[in-house]
């Protein structure tokens, strides 16, 4: 049961609404209430007091909780998903080009069997990689023969210089 006393007033002086506000909502949750409907703010205007229902409040509070984080979980899926689906729409635009485009182009030309020719450049490319080729495998099987047929001698004493001094 509320009970009003002697007209008492509280002052409330904070560093921000924020706080302010959350003063306002703990007096109400425990049963002090404004005397007015409208109290007037640091601007002059005229401000609709918190409900009257303790219960409401909460009910309020509780929603708006829900909601903040059902955006928060909305704003980190689309966060999520934004780069998946650009680069989905880049790799199919990028597949039905090459597609219809390229690949339209390609029948296009009059001699289709000169596309699969290797170049002379190319061939010339093959050609020295596979001289390298055989150069390296043969180097690897002259070391390789070396160090099977070398005979190896185990390294002399150190000499005692102890005597010259």
């Amino acid at each position: 049961r509320n009970v009003y006393k002697d007209l008492r007033q509280i002052e409330l002086a904070c560093d921000s609404q924020e706080d302010v506000d959350s003063w306002k909502a703990s007096f109400l949750r425990a049963g002090v209430y404004p005397e007015k409907d409208q109290t007037e703010n640091e601007e002059g205007a005229q401000e609709n007091t918190f409900s009257m229902d303790p219960q409401l409040e909460r009910q309020v509070e509780t929603i708006r909780n829900l909601v903040d984080s059902y955006v928060g979980i909305i704003n980190k899926s689309i966060r999520d998903l934004m780069p998946k689906t650009i680069m989905h729409l880049m790799i199919n635009n990028t597949k039905d080009f090459i597609h219809s485009e390229l690949l339209a182009f390609l029948y296009s030309s009059s001699d289709q069997s000169s596309l699969m020719e290797e170049s002379a450049e190319q061939a010339q490319r093959r050609d020295e990689m596979l001289r390298m080729y055989h150069a390296l495998k043969e180097a690897l099987g002259i070391i390789g023969d070396i160090s099977t047929s070398t005979v190896s001698t185990p390294v002399p004493p150190p000499v005692d210089d102890t005597w010259l001094q």
